[in-house]
């Protein structure tokens, strides 16, 4: 009896255990299951009058489509025909962002595109799902017909001067009085001064090497002058040309950033994204905000090469704030996007107040409006500033008061005395685990390829890095853009780094990251007693050809391992990083670095910032 107990214990201790990696796994299958089980009924947009290739404007016929299937409230599949179908933002518009369909409260949906061609024109947003639940997006292509990015040849530079060619049939512009504006149907505009400007190689696509943002001049100050049109479809700019680029280098010129998302979901569960080229968006390609399980399977953001252009999106092609359950991104290929190819984080709200009684706080949220990341119900975490240390967990009782960035709640417990105005309120509900693998990250996106800041399980595997930035990126902010997430979980296995962070560090700046993988919060560790932020990330069985020294900048974490990777020197780009040393270690603890092969590459070195060399196991590399 006493033997068959014991064994129970075990039973249930292994099914435990298990069950924090299955259910997950678990999640997406059953994503999966719903979308491919037969559907109560199937509706067809022609029925709704959107013919394919007719050249009308076919958003009030999606919008009438989705408002009959929110009436009927059964399992629906609204099917497109293949062809182009056209959507358009209203004539004046520009100044919003313009919903084509609105999904809200619906259940049971797959929108199944046929293999369409969708183009956009002006400031839209394709699909916003709100409060959804067990919906599937599939089988289309986005595009717009005249992007928020004019693209550009650079094909003489002078003193104080450049010259750019602009195909004006492709991205109509006119000048007057000096002045060089941008126009489309819809909308007229400069070039962005806080934007970016990303040069591109003409031969390969890939951003230029050693150039990030802005580089013919900061600001793009040299495209706020005088532009005179010297000849057909040629522009000469007026100004200062802080650094000359080679003739021939082509330029992406941005008409503003996150201007409206192709696709977003906000309090959705059970979402899936199949098999979606994203050629642009005026923003970011897929959004999530406070939605659970989401799958994206083939999702690309990619270049429209009949265009002939080098750029998509404008923003990054993912990006989820205080999502939860699992996000996963199976199959999908990233490239020429104008900022990250993911990022998956929380959101740090700052203490601006504690009532007498330390049971109401006031909450700001510096970069994103407190109210719409915490709601009642929620637990949370209090965070040390100084640190980024979490405290015990509370759980806010209701909403007191709210307005566009601030928000008073009401906890169920008082504020541990150890917080004060300053410091941070973190979602302790609300993070996501991930799974990333069989996936492309290219060289032609401007910064990094993917920002993972979560405290849920995380899985990179299977996928090829080739980017101009650092390849992963960790972090934790406290002091800029207050993206929340100290990492407790991360396997990074069995993916292939190619020449990745060309133009990341070069020259001595911090730019797009300072290593292959960048583990870099805010907090800066004082000395070696100082307390760590991350915990638990293992870099293992990865093959990375590198052209320069630095593989792995990391601050501030626990248990972090280096471990049976494969490592070739490669003489693809010159060695400029401004990290000279193979792994700079800031503040670490039980650092692991071993069972590591070297081609060509050379004895690694090390960097121990504020570290007992105590803390860190080196074993000889192979």
């Amino acid at each position: 009896m006493k033997r068959c107990l014991e064994w129970l214990r075990i039973l249930i201790r292994t099914s435990m255990k298990i069950s924090r990696y299955i259910l997950p796994i678990l999640a997406t299958a059953w994503i999966g299951s719903i979308s491919s089980r037969p559907f109560g009924d199937t509706l067809r947009m022609r029925d709704f009058g959107a013919l394919p290739d007719s050249g009308e404007d076919a958003s009030e016929a999606l919008r009438k489509a989705v408002a009959t299937i929110g009436k009927r409230e059964i399992p629906t599949v609204l099917c497109f025909e293949s062809g182009r179908y056209d959507f358009h933002a209203p004539e004046g518009q520009d100044d919003r962002v313009n919903i084509v369909a609105r999904l809200r409260g619906i259940r049971d949906l797959i929108i199944d595109g046929g293999g369409a061609e969708f183009i956009a024109h002006g400031r839209l947003m394709l699909f916003l799902a709100e409060e959804c639940e067990r919906l599937t997006i599939r089988n289309f292509s986005l595009d717009w017909e005249r992007p928020y990015i004019t693209q550009a040849s650079i094909v003489a530079l002078g003193d104080g001067h450049v010259d750019l060619a602009i195909d004006r049939k492709r991205y109509p512009y006119h000048i007057e009085k000096g002045r060089i504006r941008f126009t489309d149907e819809t909308w007229e505009r400069e070039i962005d001064p806080e934007s970016y400007s990303t040069a591109y190689d003409p031969q390969s696509g890939a951003v230029l090497y050693g150039t990030r943002d802005c580089p013919l001049s900061d600001r793009n100050a040299v495209f706020r002058g005088e532009a005179r049109e010297i000849a057909p479809d040629t522009v000469r700019f007026f100004g200062t040309v802080d650094r000359p680029l080679p003739i021939g280098t082509e330029l992406a010129l941005y008409h503003g950033r996150y201007l409206s998302n192709a696709m977003t979901v906000v309090n959705c569960r059970n979402v899936r994204f199949e098999k979606i080229d994203l050629r642009h968006s005026p923003g970011m390609g897929v959004y999530g905000l406070r939605s659970e399980n989401i799958l994206l399977k083939a999702v690309c953001t990619v270049v429209n090469r009949s265009e002939k252009r080098r750029f998509s999106c404008a923003a990054d092609a993912f990006h989820f704030t205080n999502c939860r359950g699992l996000i996963e991104l199976d199959g999908c290929n990233c490239n020429g996007q104008g900022d990250d190819a993911l990022n998956i984080h929380g959101i740090y709200a700052r203490i601006v107040a504690v009532s007498k009684d330390r049971k109401q706080i006031e909450l700001f949220g510096v970069r994103f409006p407190a109210e719409r990341v915490f709601k009642a119900d929620d637990e949370i975490w209090p965070i040390v500033r100084t640190t980024g240390s979490r405290g015990a967990r509370n759980r806010i009782e209701r909403i007191v008061r709210k307005s566009s960035k601030r928000l008073v709640v009401a906890l169920r417990e008082p504020l541990d005395k150890t917080f004060r105005e300053d410091d941070f309120i973190e979602n302790a509900s609300w993070y996501a685990n991930v799974s990333i693998h069989d996936c492309y990250f290219g060289r032609a996106n401007r910064a990094r390829g993917i920002l993972l800041t979560t405290p849920g399980k995380v899985v990179v595997h299977n996928n090829r890095f080739m980017t101009a930035g650092t390849a992963i990126l960790i972090e934790g902010d406290t002091d800029y853009w207050f993206e929340s997430g100290a990492v407790c979980d991360m396997d990074i296995h069995d993916n292939l780094f190619e020449n990745c962070g060309t133009s990341a560090s070069n020259n001595g700046g911090s730019g797009w990251g300072e290593a292959l993988i960048s583990i870099t919060p805010s907090f800066r560790p004082a000395d070696e007693s100082s307390p760590v932020y991350h915990r638990n990330i293992r870099i293992r069985n990865n093959r990375i050809l590198t052209y320069d020294r630095p593989l792995l900048h990391a601050r501030s974490v626990e248990g972090l391992q280096f471990v049976a990777n494969c490592v070739e020197q490669t003489c693809d780009f010159p060695a400029t990083a401004a990290q000279r040393q193979s792994f700079c270690l800031e503040g670490c603890r039980n650092v692991r670095i071993a069972e590591n092969r070297f081609i060509g590459y050379g004895k690694p070195d090390f960097e121990l910032i504020h570290m007992n060399p105590n803390n860190i196991c080196h074993e000889k590399a192979k």
